[in-house]
């Protein structure tokens, strides 16, 4: 990997160690953040970013979460608009002009999106994500991959993904990092975040910033000893909650953990991977919501 690569890895792990988020460029360019202050956020988990953002002419900057209540019943969430129509595409323009290597398909229930995320100007490899968004039911859901040639594409997981379809988890919905009203180049962006965390694990051998776990079985399975643990102690693992996770009962931790996650495996669909090495079109948006209804909520015990 490119020295100035690594380099800028090494100081968004170390930033995003004290809680300070990296800013994400047009493109997908993530760059270090100019702030030295740690911001108040969330813990990235096998859901995870828990950070709203703003994106100015720089960049990206991430703030707090805001708090925001349920839909009223019958209430139609901001990303309609009183316009519909109007609404969407220009949410959809403004993400072209953000991440213009994006492909669009437009159905009746919503869109989906592939979009191609640089990371490092100097990097020779790229995120791809594919994202489904049904606007009447408010569903979203993203895959990463790496596009490492022309003719190459590699799902980024299995690390903070969700059971079984290996979709992206780089935030907890229920945090109000990103919610529909948001501009969905804010989603792209924390997709960006989380497929640098990915780089920073591949090269470094650990997860950069506070992380969550929904069971003890899985913290053993991935957890790596100088990483932080998922408690809120905000110690490392190893002098953390490892010795009382190996203390457990295993087999019957094992046996919980497959059954509420259907085994332990997660891969993407095949009609996903099918889209994204350009052997077809997407599907309709109904077999996200299929997606939605098969995946195995990482709760916590």
């Amino acid at each position: 990997m490119n020295t100035l690569v690594r380099e800028k890895l090494r100081a968004i792990g170390m930033h995003l160690d004290r809680d300070i988020f990296p800013r994400v460029k047009d493109g997908g360019i993530v760059v270090p953040s100019n702030s030295a202050v740690p911001l108040s956020v969330g813990k990235e988990t096998s859901n995870a970013e828990g950070r709203r953002k703003t994106r100015t002419s720089s960049g990206t900057s991430f703030g707090s979460p805001q708090a925001r209540g349920p839909w009223a019943p019958g209430q139609t969430a901001s990303f309609l608009g009183s316009d519909p129509e109007t609404y969407q595409e220009k949410d959809i323009d403004k993400l072209l002009e953000n991440y213009p290597k994006t492909t669009c398909w437009r159905r009746n229930q919503g869109y989906w999106l592939l979009v191609e995320s640089a990371l490092f100007d100097e990097f020779d490899r790229a995120a791809i994500f594919m994202i489904g968004l049904t606007i009447e039911s408010k569903i979203f859901r993203g895959w990463g991959f790496w596009r490492e040639s022309a003719a190459t594409r590699r799902w980024i997981g299995p690390r903070h993904t969700n059971f079984p379809d290996g979709s992206i988890c780089a935030f907890v919905p229920a945090d109000g990092t990103w919610l529909f009203g948001d501009p969905i180049v804010e989603l792209v962006d924390l997709y960006t975040v989380w497929a640098a965390r990915h780089l920073h694990f591949k090269m470094f051998g650990r997860w950069p910033g506070a992380q969550d776990s929904f069971h003890p079985y899985e913290r053993l399975l991935e957890f790596r000893e100088d990483e932080f643990c998922s408690c809120g102690s905000e110690a490392r693992y190893g002098q953390c909650c490892r010795d009382s996770d190996l203390a457990r009962n295993r087999i019957s931790d094992a046996i919980a953990y497959s059954l509420k996650t259907e085994t332990g495996r997660r891969e993407p669909p095949r009609a996903i991977i099918d889209v994204v090495l350009g052997l077809r079109d997407p599907p309709e948006l109904d077999a996200l919501i299929g997606f939605c209804i098969t995946q195995t909520p990482a709760n916590r015990d």
